[in-house]
């Protein structure tokens, strides 16, 4: 057991001190992404952005055609025409050198090479305090405030300021969607960066999947070091058909667990172990070890080959199982 899962946080890039970047390589664009930008989708039916651009919903995923990837190109888009433009502020077609070119790279920008981030620059009247201020009275309602922060640079008086907000994620598909407004002064004015960040999962393989020939399922619970004296039920073999289904489609069901490092709450060896025969007394055609604690990972072998880790932070598989198999087992810690 690991103490650390596989959960892609956002990672500060440049709280604190930062070395200034070059000034002459001004970037001539209003927006940028880490992939290109697919034909967006159809907007009917569909919450879109200023521009028009629709969002994908997180309880009606975005149309089937599209892949992982292209729905976060879609939806950076649209999140970033979500940004409120504050009253006299000047769109800026490059990020603004001021402070040694701070805001040439994102404030925050999530740990995982799956992800999109777009990026526009603007000019405001005002201080920066007063222009997040004005950003937070007027946040479109979808989003939830994620949070802020400040940072300080090389000289002696600069500062930056940041927030961030947040729309639900898509289960399956895109795990986080942040958009980002990170402010400095300039004069008596306030430069800012606005980022839309959108990270995708990646698709599962299709062949892992627990094999439609498995009938029994045999499932047992180590208690790792939470058995402070206990002992685990005794494993049980469930072979109801419709249980079995159940269990399968469970497990068949599960996301990939999205790449990237992070912290997770401590795990302590907590496991419930799924063994999917096709009878009782036959080998194992598939086992699926669900954790308890941690980021609620399963780790899934087929054949006796590894599969990518399935399921993530926050699934609470391991309950879901128990209760689809009717087991009144107790979850430890107890």
């Amino acid at each position: 057991m690991t103490l650390l899962a596989r959960r892609r946080p956002a990672v500060p890039r440049r709280f604190g001190a930062f070395a200034p970047l070059a000034l002459g390589a001004a970037v001539a664009l209003c927006a940028c992404a880490v992939a290109t930008a697919p034909t967006a989708p159809s907007p009917a039916s569909k919450p879109i952005g200023s521009t028009g651009v629709p969002l994908t919903s997180a309880k009606r995923p975005a149309q089937p055609a599209l892949a992982p990837h292209q729905r976060a190109v879609a939806d950076a888009t649209a999140i970033l025409a979500s940004f409120v433009v504050p009253t006299g502020a000047r769109k800026l077609f490059a990020a603004p050198t001021v402070e040694g070119g701070v805001l040439e790279t994102p404030d925050l920008l999530p740990g995982t090479p799956d992800v999109v981030d777009k990026a526009e620059w603007w000019i405001a009247p005002g201080a920066p305090q007063s222009v997040l201020a004005w950003e937070a009275r007027h946040l479109p309602h979808r989003f939830s405030t994620a949070g802020g922060g400040t940072g300080s640079g090389s000289g002696p008086r600069f500062r930056f300021w940041s927030q961030s907000a947040s729309l639900p994620d898509v289960p399956g598909v895109l795990d986080s969607r942040e958009l980002v407004i990170t402010v400095v002064p300039d004069g008596d004015k306030t430069a800012i960066r606005v980022d839309a960040e959108v990270t995708w999962l990646p698709a599962r393989p299709a062949s892992e999947q627990v094999p439609a020939v498995a009938q029994a399922v045999t499932i047992s619970m180590d208690l790792g070091l939470n058995a402070d004296g206990k002992e685990p039920p005794k494993p049980v073999t469930i072979t109801d058909p419709a249980k079995v289904r159940a269990l399968k489609a469970l497990i068949n069901g599960l996301a990939v667990f999205p790449p990237g490092p992070d912290s997770c709450p401590k795990d302590f060896g907590d496991d419930l172990v799924l063994t999917f025969r096709a009878g009782p007394r036959t080998p194992a055609l598939a086992v699926a070890t669900v954790d308890f604690e941690g980021c609620d990972g399963v780790d899934l072998t087929i054949d006796g080959r590894s599969q990518p880790a399935l399921a993530g932070p926050g699934t609470d598989t391991g309950p879901q199982l128990l209760k689809v198999a009717g087991l009144p087992w107790k979850i430890p810690p107890y």
